[in-house]
């Protein structure tokens, strides 16, 4: 438990350092929050990270949920009450993750980067932003599609 924490805190120390850190995702405790279009991730020289079961799970389902609603949030019409089932669900998976983390050092601090962004969503989810937030949300779905091995895994769009 204390090793993910420090990772966390690392990631979130380089999150901070590359200055792609914002608003209320920088004052949560797992997290490494950065906007849609300064999200810097890298591959694994050249490959995608390698990631492990808990992680899919958990991505998987981020996923099917943003994409049950993506018609909501392409026409501009999600819902207050949606927007917050939304990011309590998002939460669950993001709680899970972190709770089940065994990732190596490199890959979590990468994965980490993902999750930011995905908090900076949740956080604007909740707190009545429910466009901006679920399109965080997406982008950071599609980033970590093209950053990370997961067999299956199709972009939103």
């Amino acid at each position: 438990m204390q090793y993910r924490k420090s990772l966390a805190t690392l990631a979130l120390s380089v999150a901070l350092a590359l200055g792609t850190v914002s608003g209320p995702a920088a004052a949560q405790t797992h997290d490494h929050g950065n906007g849609a279009a300064t999200i810097e991730l890298t591959l694994n020289e050249g490959a995608r990270w390698q990631g492990d079961e808990n992680m899919h799970k958990g991505m998987d389902a981020i996923r099917a949920t943003m994409a049950a609603n993506l018609d909501t949030i392409h026409d501009g019409t999600l819902a207050a009450d949606a927007a917050k089932e939304i990011a309590a669900g998002v939460q669950a998976q993001v709680d899970f993750m972190v709770g089940t983390c065994v990732l190596a050092p490199e890959v979590d601090e990468q994965f980490h980067l993902v999750l930011g962004q995905v908090l900076e969503g949740i956080s604007e989810l909740e707190s009545g932003e429910a466009q901006d937030g679920a399109v965080k949300i997406v982008h950071a779905l599609n980033a970590y599609g093209e950053h990370f091995e997961h067999s299956g895994w199709e972009p939103l769009a």
